[in-house]
């Protein structure tokens, strides 16, 4: 069961992070000059090219468990760092809406899940969930895997923003609100 889990989700990150760079490409003019921007596009990248990569290795690994944990730890780490340096980074952006910093400070807890099982493999047996390991991390993956996507959506489905973008009336324009007369 896990390998074809594997196999799917390895093909489907894959395609995923193909689309995902044309999505890139499509709003590289707006997004190469906001460095917190490009921080987004390539946190989102990561959510694919992890995903793919940790079940790529999962499938060669059956006969030598350490291969896999070894991916996952790393993958897992990898993740948990490009979170929280793409959060830092989002402190530069203007006011808008925050469901995306939102939606990605939710996956820091998952990656963090994928280093634990990869360094204690029976944490789910321990915790009295019947799962094998692999399956185990195919469940945590799976739901990196979701909220990355969403996260992907959020961020192509946001308005262009302009450099000097400012979300505040202008209270010397004639006829705005707050202005004193």
């Amino acid at each position: 069961m896990a390998e074809t889990f594997y196999e799917t989700l390895a093909l489907a990150a894959f395609a995923l992070l193909g689309l995902w760079w044309v999505v890139v490409a499509e709003r590289r003019l707006e997004w190469s000059v906001l460095p917190y921007r490009r921080r987004q596009a390539y946190s989102v990248s990561l959510y694919f090219t992890l995903t793919g990569i940790m079940s790529l290795i999962s499938l060669i690994s059956d006969d030598h468990p350490a291969l896999w944990r070894l991916a996952f730890g790393t993958a897992g780490v990898i993740g948990a760092v490009e979170v929280v340096l793409s959060l830092l980074r989002a402190r530069e952006e203007p006011r808008r809406e925050k469901r995306g910093d939102q939606l990605l400070a939710l996956t820091l807890p998952f990656y963090l899940l994928i280093v634990a099982i990869a360094i204690r493999p029976a944490l789910a047996a321990d915790v009295g969930i019947h799962l094998k390991p692999l399956e185990t991390e195919a469940v945590v993956v799976s739901v990196l895997f979701f909220l990355g996507i969403n996260y992907g959506w959020l961020l192509f489905m946001e308005p262009p923003h302009s450099v000097g973008d400012s979300r505040e009336a202008d209270v010397s324009e004639p006829g705005s609100r707050g202005t004193s007369t």
